[in-house]
């Protein structure tokens, strides 16, 4: 019996009828008979994605409706005197200068820190990538050898449990021959007996 209740009786390994492509067109035909007498999953009609990322979701329906993506925006990193002389441009373009000094600035000192500490931290990542990946493949090889052991026993206990129907088949076949022949010799004694009942019968007149 399985996790649902359901009694399995198949033995892949000693059941050999499958191999008949009769018998499997029947089986093939009977699925396809239960599947269409199973009522179809119920599925949402609308499913609602990124309900907490309005950026992405946003970029989910632009992508969903076919639009292009918008150009890249370079204006802010162009660094142009106004034309006019207005104090809250010239405010606004020494702002943008300050920043993309600053930018220039942080920029620098990681490329500083890159050479610096960079092919050390790569070192590290890679060590760490390929314990990651050993221990991975150590996990698949356990549970591959778990599954080819499974394997094994499910065919040992197949094998035997054909062992053993066999032996019940051919005592259950003994036991209907020798019900047959016991029913024959009982009818062949009960026409003995009608025989010298009526032998008794004709010698007595």
């Amino acid at each position: 019996m399985d996790e649902h209740g359901a009694d399995l009786d198949s033995l892949p390994y000693i059941d050999k009828e499958y191999d008949d492509p009769t018998i499997r067109a029947q089986v093939l035909q009977m699925i396809e008979e239960e599947m269409g007498r199973m009522s179809p999953p119920a599925i949402p009609r609308s499913t609602s994605l990124f309900k907490n990322s309005e950026l992405l979701r946003k970029e989910y329906e632009r992508v969903k409706s076919g639009r292009p993506l918008p150009p890249f925006d370079i204006d802010r990193y162009k660094l142009e005197a106004p034309k006019e002389p207005d104090e809250d441009e010239w405010r606004r373009a020494s702002d943008n200068a300050a920043s993309q000094l600053e930018h220039q600035s942080i920029r620098l000192v990681n490329l500083e820190l890159l050479q610096q500490f960079g092919a050390n931290a790569w070192k590290l990542s890679n060590y760490q990538k390929e314990t990651m990946l050993a221990a991975i493949e150590k996990a698949t090889e356990g549970y591959r050898q778990t599954g080819v052991d499974l394997n094994k026993a499910r065919k040992y206990e197949q094998v035997e449990a054909g062992v053993k129907l066999r032996d019940l088949e051919s005592r259950w076949g003994e036991g209907v021959r020798q019900c047959i022949e016991i029913q024959v010799a009982n009818c062949q004694l009960l026409a003995e007996i009608s025989k010298l009942e009526l032998g008794a019968v004709n010698s007595t007149e």
